[in-house]
């Protein structure tokens, strides 16, 4: 059976029945409202909606799997990701209809079967995979994804349990009992928080925190039970809070509504007041409300009489102290090369850059930002190498039906190469194998029309990133 309240949480209505549902075993995973109609999703019976606040409901569980694990809207449109061992595991309602639905898995390979959540911001949507520290990320208008990892090397058994959005930033609760978060809509990624290792982790946004529940199994009593904590958005550097704690319960979802924090467990709704929460006031959000971290806009790598030249471009520079440059030969172990001292702070783009006098074969870099309080944030990692001349070729150029590109790779990796539009939109993807050394993928153009395009390529596990305007005539 399925609940409404009207009046943030003072009182409840239940809705007709759902005949599909009416089996004990039945269980409702999530819920959303889209275009004023409520959806709901149940693992095994598949997905209704009502558009009368659940006086009547309709199946729509046309062309998707029965497993939908999370809804999300973005842009317009509605998304569902699934958790089982599916051939699609994203698909999009039909915007016409809103009756059937249709797969939106294309850029999606074998270990992204397996979605547990899904979120989208202005500018981006994430589905968060079951290991592999794996998220699929789809920019803007793009109707293709893109694998990326949130580790490198990736956690074998990292996986997301909750994804969330506050002001544009990008929340994980991870498998592991590590928390990160995202600046950059879904790009690079950072700890914050302590670890909470536990059996299901779900997080929810309050205007001044983040709140998460943790479930626990005590082998002594025979029980769930479910623990409590918050963790501050001044202070996300620091560790949970644990507030709370109630034995005997599973939670499987947290909201905030109404002033109260809401509990959705294997033995009923339970709240609690947030007034009894230390300088937690309530759930929506001021432009103002998070305090972010240093951002990197941009970090490249060139070269000059054999020495690699470093720039990046930052922003929000509120709290910050100096920048560590940093070098590797394999991506894990890392030196401090040389560092830059900040002076003042700034809200606007600054641009920075660094020699390393000593290149040789292909090394990995990264920028660390070191916070006045001893936060740290790090930007992506690049490679580089100057002893080989060209690491990126395109050609010719201008082009017809197809251009060559040419990558140089210092390890075997996937290669992504992107091809984007003068408005920004990414019109073709094209994915391949690539292996030590120099290595040739040809791109067929001939459906583009003509003019300027920018193709990127993005190889070694994201660690090498290089573009180049092209023509289409």
């Amino acid at each position: 059976m399925l609940y409404v309240s009207k009046n943030k949480g003072l009182t409840w209505s239940a809705t007709a029945p759902i005949p599909e549902l009416s089996k004990d075993t039945s269980l409702i995973r999530s819920i959303i409202i889209y275009k004023n109609e409520l959806y709901i999703s149940a693992p095994r019976e598949g997905v209704f909606k009502s558009p009368d606040d659940g006086a009547t409901w309709q199946n729509i569980s046309d062309g998707i799997p029965s497993g939908v694990s999370d809804f999300c809207e973005y842009r317009g449109d509605l998304y569902a990701t699934t958790d089982g061992t599916f051939a699609d595991p994203v698909h999009k309602l039909d915007p016409v209809s809103r009756t059937h639905w249709l797969s939106f898995s294309n850029g999606l390979g074998s270990i992204s079967t397996v979605i547990n959540s899904i979120i989208g911001n202005n500018n981006v949507l994430i589905a968060g995979a079951n290991n592999n520290s794996l998220i699929d990320r789809l920019e803007g208008n793009s109707t293709t994804w893109e694998e990326r990892t949130i580790n490198n090397p990736p956690i074998v058994n990292e996986g997301v349990f909750d994804l969330i959005s506050a002001q544009d930033t990008l929340f994980y609760a991870g498998k592991t009992g590590f928390f990160y978060m995202s600046t950059d809509n879904g790009l690079t990624w950072n700890f914050f928080g302590s670890r909470l290792v536990t059996g299901a982790n779900f997080l929810i946004n309050a205007k001044e925190a983040l709140v998460t529940s943790r479930y626990i199994f005590d082998n002594a009593t025979n029980s769930n039970n479910s623990l409590f904590y918050y963790i501050k958005k001044d202070s996300l550097h620091f560790p949970f809070h644990n507030f709370s704690a109630v034995q005997n319960i599973f939670t499987w979802q947290i909201d905030i509504l109404g002033g109260k924090l809401w509990d959705a467990t294997d033995r009923g709704l339970f709240y609690m007041s947030l007034s009894d929460l230390p300088g937690i006031t309530a759930a929506d959000e001021t432009p103002d409300n998070i305090p972010l971290p240093v951002h990197f806009i941009s970090f490249h790598a060139s070269c000059d009489k054999n020495k690699v030249q470093l720039a990046w471009k930052t922003e929000q520079e509120i709290n910050s102290d100096h920048f560590n440059i940093e070098r590797s030969s394999d991506g894990i172990t890392w030196t401090i090369i040389g560092n830059v001292n900040l002076s003042v702070a700034s809200t606007t783009e600054r641009s920075y850059s660094f020699t390393d006098n000593n290149s040789g074969s292909i090394n990995f870099y990264r920028v660390s930002e070191h916070d006045l309080d001893g936060n740290i944030q790090y930007s992506k990692i690049i490679s580089s190498s100057c002893s080989i001349t060209e690491a990126f070729l395109c050609g010719p150029n201008p082009a017809h039906d197809q251009i060559t590109v040419k990558i140089n790779a210092a390890h075997n990796s996937n290669a992504v190469l992107k091809i984007v539009d003068g408005k920004g939109s990414v019109v073709k993807i094209q994915r391949a194998a690539v292996s030590t050394g120099m290595n040739q993928v040809v791109v067929d153009i001939s459906s583009l029309a003509n003019g300027i395009y920018y193709l990127t390529a993005n190889w070694n596990n994201s660690m090498a990133d290089k573009s180049f305007k092209i023509i289409k005539q």
